[in-house]
């Protein structure tokens, strides 16, 4: 009996050590968070250096501090001016981003994270118009005191945005968040912490809607941490990290593993 017991005790540790992490690596080499990676938003190893892994897009700081591999965003006139960006074309994909929010406005005001359209803002609409593609957080006086995370994308000029979801529930301040929008052929979804928004709230058209880089009507400007709110600048206060723009829809399993094992 004894014999046979130390028998399954061997089994289980040879189980344990040499099974499980040929499974495991199996799952990881049917990962792949390269494949249609167009651009690569990061801090350099040294941490001094915003970097495009793809070197193609080229920046420009402005105020903005690196503080233990973070950028950090006053609330005030901080910011980053991405340049020889091309995404024009790309009509499906993937934005990943990390963020941290300080505080969100509650009154007459957005934090924005990601920002790419007009140079100059729509003077005739009250809110974050750009002609582009924006993802922010909170949205007053439009949503009241409303702290949720939008992604939006306005198709149609300074008119009401085409396409926009929100969180749906409230980011909490001075927490770190994975935020990934997907557009696919004839749908839409996101994911926040790995785990999909399927209680997101649609503004503006539907699951069904299929919206990116490439409706933009203006692409002029590439911010982080700029956008425009009431036709006047508005700036992110808290930190960013780790932008990933895909020209391919990623899967759950890759969403996830950016979520564990990026940040």
């Amino acid at each position: 009996m004894n014999r046979l017991i130390n028998i399954l005790i061997n089994l289980s540790i040879i189980f344990i050590l040499v099974i499980i992490p040929i499974v495991n690596n199996r799952v990881e080499a049917q990962i792949n968070t390269e494949e249609g990676l167009i651009n690569y938003l990061k801090l350099d190893e040294e941490g001094q250096l915003i970097e495009d892994t793809n070197e193609i897009i080229e920046e420009k700081k402005h105020g903005t501090q690196f503080v233990d591999n973070n950028i950090i965003f006053d609330g005030e006139n901080d910011f980053i001016e991405l340049n020889n960006f091309n995404l024009k074309n790309i009509g499906q994909g993937s934005i990943s981003v990390w963020f941290k929010v300080q505080d969100i406005p509650n009154s007459n005001g957005i934090r924005p994270i990601l920002y790419y359209g007009a140079k100059n803002p729509c003077k005739n609409m009250p809110d974050a118009s750009n002609q582009g593609v924006i993802i922010e957080v909170g949205h007053d006086p439009m949503h009241y005191n409303s702290k949720n995370l939008y992604f939006t994308i306005f198709a149609d000029g300074c008119e009401y945005p085409t396409f926009c979801y929100d969180s749906n529930k409230a980011i909490k301040e001075n927490k770190w968040y994975h935020f990934v929008a997907i557009v696919g052929k004839d749908y839409n979804t996101g994911y926040l912490n790995g785990e999909e928004m399927i209680n997101r709230r649609y503004n503006f058209g539907s699951s069904s809607s299929s919206q990116f880089f490439e409706d933009a009507r203006k692409h002029e400007s590439m911010w982080i941490g700029k956008g425009y709110w009431n036709g006047e600048p508005d700036f992110f206060k808290g930190s960013i990290k780790n932008i990933r723009i895909y020209n391919r829809v990623l899967n759950k399993k890759e969403i996830k593993y950016l979520y564990n094992n990026e940040i």
